[in-house]
């Protein structure tokens, strides 16, 4: 087959390397693939062009705005009848609002033949607005989301049927999340960044990986910690991340609590020091869904091999079977607390609940599964 994804963004976002990532499987399994995404502002910003040449995926630059754009959608319109004219996709496949926009005005008026996918990245599903009212309707010939209740949720909103709506997991690099893989340029098994801050072997570990905003509700989980400290000396947090906000959020309240070198910041972390940060770990608490409404960070975590601590919250419960990856929470401090200290006094629940969680990740959330399933999709579209 031939496949046809746009992207309408230039950076290197949560859905932009889903994106990426299940068109170079796409590509591994024999399929023709060209990707096309928005030009950055400067050549020099790092984002979806350094991350697609890596990968090898063929790609071509269009305007592609995230936000509509009359003048550019315009430009980018007569862009794609040249791309449709030459490449003749058989599919395609959108991922955010403007793209779809872009892709199914392309194939209703210069390409009927091929058929317009969406993913949409929303745990909780598309919002029932005009313009995905009409997008859905009149663009679309299919619609995938990355949750059960968002599926259900999109079926309500846009009257679908539900043979034409799937739900499929997103998957991570399990390959790359292994916590028996050794890191590039360590010689030891991960752990560098628990060592580098002081924290012991008999220490346990409550980790969060968040950008740091107010609205991650990071008072629930210092409040929470805060009083799991208190009953247990060799507990310490680690707090994964950066924000404008990060002092008067999660800085400033940490100290005021009188939890300086109990709860630690080290910062943002990418590549294989954010691999690390997870590995220094025994648990991760994930409170709110971020901008990425498919929770990439979960499944990233279990696949490391990690119990999560999750609110009730959103499509958390989909993905933490509670009891047995983790423990899933109406997240007050009394219960966070509680969930932190049942783990952290358990070892061996700790142990049997993140072998769970990485055997989970392996079956479900694999790159290849998720190509597989997409490319049926693909077909029956098609057929």
């Amino acid at each position: 087959m031939k496949i046809l994804h746009l992207f309408s963004n230039w950076k290197w976002t949560g859905p932009a390397e889903h994106a990426l990532q299940l068109a170079h499987r796409l590509g591994l399994r024999g399929h023709q693939v060209l990707f096309a995404y928005g030009r950055p502002p400067k050549e020099d910003l790092e984002g979806i062009r350094q991350k697609a040449h890596a990968l090898g995926v063929k790609t071509v630059e269009l305007g592609l705005k995230r936000h509509l754009n009359l003048l550019t959608n315009t430009r980018d319109l007569w862009r794609l009848r040249g791309i449709l004219k030459d490449f003749r996709p058989d599919v395609i496949h959108t991922h955010l609002a403007n793209d779809h926009l872009l892709g199914g005005v392309a194939s209703r008026y210069l390409f009927p033949s091929a058929k317009v996918l969406r993913t949409s990245y929303e745990g909780e599903g598309l919002g029932p607005s005009i313009r995905n009212k009409i997008l859905i309707r009149y663009l679309t010939s299919g619609l995938i989301t990355v949750s059960e209740r968002g599926r259900g949720q999109c079926m309500k909103n846009f009257a679908l049927p539900p043979e034409r709506v799937w739900r499929v997991e997103v998957g991570v690099d399990t390959v790359r999340f292994d916590p028996q893989r050794r890191l590039s340029g360590v010689s030891q098994p991960p752990r560098t960044l628990r060592r580098s801050l002081g924290i012991g072997p008999s220490e346990v570990v409550v980790g969060i990986v968040a950008r740091i905003q107010r609205h991650r509700r990071f008072e629930i989980f210092l409040d929470a910690f805060r009083q799991a400290a208190s009953q247990m000396p060799n507990l310490r947090a680690i707090i994964v991340g950066r924000g404008t906000h990060m002092v008067p959020v999660a800085v400033e309240p940490a100290r005021k609590m009188g939890l300086n070198g109990r709860v630690l910041f080290p910062g943002y972390k990418g590549g294989e020091e954010y691999v690390d940060a997870l590995a220094s770990m025994d648990m991760k608490v994930f409170l709110v869904p971020g901008t990425d409404g498919a929770c990439r960070a979960v499944r990233e975590a279990m696949a490391m091999g990690l119990p999560i601590i999750a609110a009730r919250r959103g499509m958390l419960p989909e993905i933490v079977k509670a009891g047995e990856v983790g423990l899933v929470i109406d997240d007050s401090p009394e219960n966070l607390s509680s969930a932190i200290l049942k783990l952290a006094r358990d070892e061996a629940l700790r142990r049997d609940m993140g072998r769970s969680a990485r055997k989970w990740a392996l079956e479900h959330f694999s790159l290849d599964r998720e190509a597989e399933q997409v490319e049926a999709i693909y077909k029956t579209l098609i057929d």
